[in-house]
């Protein structure tokens, strides 16, 4: 079995890493950093989205191992430290949970794309199934993955996604607002069967986003998004134990038992 290792910068981290390292070796695995089947990720969710970023072109082929080391995690919580032995016993043999991720045109999007322009007014057209919601003006417009809806989408006022797989948002950012012009200016949730496609009308100054790095507008000029059919795969011991529901209330709310 080959294996890679992703992780922060910690103290804490490395000496996890070494051990991982040792246990592996134990058990006959090979390091390869650029065909893994398993990707062992030491850290909080940064480290995570790191990760996807440099195996995207494999997300769908490989299996994530996130072990929490600092950093607030959603992806990382399911496991803690002192998971590793356990996990490795079983882990050729462990069913993963599935995480949906975003297709936009060739670009793998694990929380979130943004379609920004800092400097002035983006415009762009919005067309659902082929049909036109609205041309947007205003600084941009982010399209959030139900893991991503507690990060960037969260902060600008977007729905929180319990639903792991089936549903995605779109969200304005200072949309342009007056009596000669208007938009939705609302989050808009699609479930998997939605296809959106983004025509950018203007493409001066405008950047695209994705995760953790920015990429290249297409010379079309159109994104076009939707829901992947497949998913990221990812070992998780805790699964059943700590819901989302259970994360959500430990990171943002009271953290109070319910009586």
């Amino acid at each position: 079995m080959k294996y890679s290792i992703v992780k922060n910068d910690y103290n804490e981290s490395k000496k996890i890493a070494d051990e991982l390292i040792d246990l592996l070796k134990n058990k006959k695995w090979v390091e390869d950093n650029n065909n893994p089947n398993y990707i062992f990720v030491i850290g909080g969710d940064g480290t995570f989205l790191k990760a996807a970023e440099i195996f995207n072109k494999l997300l769908e082929e490989v299996i994530f191992v996130p072990i929490k080391s600092g950093g607030i995690g959603f992806y990382t919580n399911h496991n803690r430290i002192s998971d590793i032995r356990e996990i490795l016993s079983n882990i050729e043999n462990q069913k993963p949970i599935e995480i949906s991720v975003l297709e936009a045109n060739d670009y793998k999007v694990i929380n979130e794309i943004k379609i920004i322009n800092n400097l002035r007014p983006l415009e762009a057209d919005v067309l659902i199934d082929g049909e036109l919601l609205e041309t947007f003006k205003g600084t941009g417009l982010v399209f959030s993955t139900s893991g991503g809806s507690t990060g960037f989408a969260k902060s600008h006022n977007g729905a929180v996604i319990i639903d792991e797989n089936n549903i995605f948002q779109m969200l304005e950012i200072a949309a342009v607002s007056n009596n000669n012009f208007r938009t939705l200016n609302a989050p808009v949730i699609f479930s998997r069967k939605h296809n959106v496609e983004i025509f950018i009308r203007k493409s001066n100054d405008v950047e695209i986003i994705v995760d953790s790095r920015k990429c290249n507008l297409p010379k079309t000029n159109l994104i076009k998004i939707k829901l992947s059919e497949k998913n990221i795969k990812l070992i998780s011991k805790n699964s059943e134990k700590l819901t989302k529901t259970k994360i959500l209330n430990s990171i943002f709310t009271t953290n109070k038992p319910y009586n």
